[in-house]
């Protein structure tokens, strides 16, 4: 993968993340300035302090956050669940073997990491995490209540990335061997879509959750990365 092709910080500020999603015209309905802007504000206007604004991470967030964070904090969000859930024919897919990325999903629970982003730079901040995010119109930022993991009894507000189940992108439940198959298959300009699940599960064993289902499909996508090599 080619340096300039990784999903940083500086890439989002550049724009050449967002080129790249406009040198395949048609590939993915992109998500305008101005809406994103108002997504912003939506979310803001929502927030129950913008003193102490959290974010969620579930996936790719964990270990490459892109944005300048004050604090962070290993958390449990009840009601919903990660799944891979949606089509990527840009990052980790293309048309021809189109690639699967995270969502989050009624129902469940999740485990992960929340960043707290200070009022000083929030702006910028979240500018650049839904220049990243909400590059199309698949998620729908949503606040959902966090239990924090050393100290269970208490709760925070966090600023989730929901999937849309409405969006064109959205798969739902996949029989097994489809994904399995294009999970172990798929890439894209950024990288493997097998690299995302085995650095998800690898990060999230450091931080001392244990995802079982995350861990049987990693199981699953390396076998038949083998088959496929013998």
């Amino acid at each position: 993968m080619p340096e300039e092709n990784k999903l940083s910080r500086q890439a989002i500020l550049d724009g050449h993340i967002r080129r790249l999603a406009e040198s395949r015209p048609g590939a993915i309905r992109l998500m305008s300035d101005e809406d994103r802007a108002d997504s912003i504000q939506q979310a803001l206007a929502q927030a129950p302090s913008h003193d102490d604004v959290w974010i969620f991470a579930y996936g790719s967030l964990i270990w490459n956050p892109a944005i300048h964070f004050a604090d962070r904090e290993r958390v449990l969000v009840n009601g919903f669940h990660r799944s891979f859930c949606f089509w990527t024919v840009l990052g980790r897919g293309c048309e021809d073997n189109p690639g699967l990325m995270m969502g989050l999903e009624p129902g469940g629970e999740c485990s992960g990491v929340a960043y707290r982003i200070d009022a000083a730079v929030l702006d910028t901040e979240l500018d650049i995490l839904f220049r990243r995010e909400l590059m199309s119109y698949v998620y729908e930022p949503t606040w959902v209540d966090a239990s924090l993991a050393e100290t269970p009894e208490k709760t925070i507000k966090v600023l989730a990335f929901v999937v849309d189940p409405q969006h064109e992108r959205f798969c739902g439940e996949l029989d097994e061997e489809t994904l399995v198959r294009h999970i172990a298959t798929a890439s894209g300009p950024i990288g493997r879509n097998c690299d995302y699940l085995f650095q998800l599960t690898e990060h999230l064993q450091e931080l001392g959750f244990a995802d079982e289902s995350l861990l049987e499909l990693e199981a699953k996508v390396r076998r038949y990365q083998k088959q496929l090599e013998g």
